[in-house]
């Protein structure tokens, strides 16, 4: 995990270098959008940094699914084991006994 984070840390790093070296040495670049000239320095890192928020989003959709998924197993490894507490009061006879143990 640490080498995710020192990965992560690099690559911001990066993003935020690249935007500030065509910040100084090409403040010129820009590209035509309908609401006017968008310089380049800015676009950049807010690419980045989109691309950061929409991977967040999907992390943390996947996180809330598997919360999801693990109240219902739950659910369903309570259910189960209510069936057998049941069974066994219902059917004594039929539980194996190891001699030398107590009953629990």
């Amino acid at each position: 995990m640490k080498l995710v984070q020192w990965v992560f840390l690099l690559v911001s790093l990066g993003a935020g270098a690249a935007g500030v070296y065509l910040y100084y040495a090409y403040p010129f670049l820009a590209l035509p959008s309908p609401w006017g000239l968008l310089p380049l320095y800015y676009l950049l890192p807010g690419a980045y940094l989109l691309g950061l928020l929409v991977g967040g989003l999907f992390a943390l959709a996947l996180w809330l699914r598997g919360l999801g998924e693990r109240r219902a197993l739950l659910r369903a490894v309570r259910r189960l084991q209510e069936e057998v507490e049941a069974l066994k009061r219902e059917r004594p006879e039929e539980i194996s006994r190891i001699p030398d143990r107590d009953e629990a």
